[in-house]
């Protein structure tokens, strides 16, 4: 099997590479390859530590979904009265802004948070405000686009969707998101090695360096997670942090760390439909629902067709097979943990450098080739 997939990192200058196959909605294999820190020379195993990048949607949406079941709030809900607020799309302000708006990425917001996210580092009790309404000292004058909410014409990816559902899982909880995700959903699952906050993870030799690799030389490049540049709160400005001010300050976009077999217990569980191992986090029916189609625009392609709650819906790996689940893209790591609903057939990975030449309109070379070789293996099985 790995020299299988050695075969496809050589081909497709992979540095470090952990991977897991489900059939049937369990995990049948995992298997390690490459450096997960290319200086120390510190091999990728199945105990390495990657900042999964957008995966960790997610979760976040697994939290709301959790508190809606407990009956503290509805998808239909709007999401500036649960913020405390008046959240609006200022062209089409009649309307509201609602959780479900913002777990579909059709709510208006745009990709417009980094100067928010960098200061709030600085400053965790920076209020969210401050970059959501008019007059803030961080508000950008493209933060919405034309489309009124709700209406898949207005799709935006939007990070800052993520930190506002963050925020608002705060203040339902009364809890910090890092840590209500922590005892709600990761550990219940046995994701020891799981966190939004980096303290958490007890060794730092296991956190893979994230690399980009230069176009020209082939050379690689530290991005995030070598010992000098790890884009965390100091432990010092957590300890007067008041829950529901901005959920920013643990990355809710993209800042989940975690190994692929913690990832693939999550995977096994949305799988499941919301169970996993005599542990349920979800109802049943609210996992089909976050499966589910929730928006489609046609003609477009990838991603960007159609989509469930913070769920991304793909037939761009196997031709004519609906693969549900999220991609990963950030600091030169791509990761994804993707199953087929019908067979419970399905994969997770993390690389944390590549050769990410695009093959068609959503993955790399190197993501469809690892997925063709994992599933034609089995298949011959």
């Amino acid at each position: 099997m790995l020299s299988k997939l050695q075969e496809v990192a050589d081909r497709r200058s992979i540095l470090g590479l952990s991977c897991a196959y489900l059939i049937r909605g369990r995990v049948v294999w995992k298997g390690s390859l490459g450096l997960a820190d290319l200086e120390r020379r510190i091999p990728v195993t199945e105990r390495t530590v990657f900042r999964i990048a957008s995966i960790s949607k997610t979760i976040g949406a697994a939290a709301i979904l959790q508190l809606a079941e407990r009956g503290q709030c509805s998808l239909d809900d709007d999401a500036g009265r649960l913020l405390g607020l008046p959240l609006r799309h200022p062209q089409h302000p009649e309307q509201p802004i609602r959780l479900r708006h913002l777990l579909t990425h059709t709510s208006g917001l745009q990709d417009e948070y980094a100067a928010f996210a960098a200061a709030s580092r600085q400053e965790p009790l920076l209020p969210l405000s401050e970059l959501l309404l008019p007059g803030g000292a961080y508000h950008p004058p493209r933060l919405w686009g034309e489309h009124p909410p709700g209406d898949p014409a207005g799709y935006a990816y939007s990070n800052l969707g993520a930190i506002v559902l963050a925020t608002i899982v705060e203040r339902l909880s009364g809890e910090r998101f890092d840590r209500y995700c922590r005892k709600q959903l990761l550990l219940p699952l046995g994701m020891s090695d799981s966190s939004f906050l980096l303290q958490d993870i007890e060794d730092p030799d296991r956190i893979a360096v994230l690399y980009e690799r230069e176009r020209g030389s082939g050379s690689w490049t530290p991005a995030l997670d070598d010992r000098g540049s790890r884009h965390e709160p100091p432990s010092a400005a957590l300890r007067d942090y008041v829950p529901g001010v901005n959920g920013s300050l643990f990355a809710p976009q993209g800042g989940l760390r975690t190994t692929v077999a913690d990832l693939s217990r999550w995977l096994e569980m949305l799988a499941a439909g919301g169970e996993r191992g005599g542990v349920r986090l979800l109802r049943e029916r609210t996992v089909r629902d976050m499966m589910d189609k929730h928006w489609f625009r046609d003609p477009q392609e990838g991603f960007y067709r159609e989509g469930g709650l913070q769920l991304q819906r793909t037939r761009d790996l196997f031709p004519g097979r609906l693969m549900v689940g999220h991609a990963g893209d950030a600091y030169g790591l791509k990761s994804g943990m993707f199953v087929e609903p019908e067979t419970g057939t399905g994969f997770v990975y993390a690389m944390n450098g590549l050769d990410d030449a695009k093959d068609g309109y959503v993955f790399t070379a190197a993501e469809t080739e690892l997925a063709q070789a994992m599933t034609d293996i089995f298949r011959k099985r």
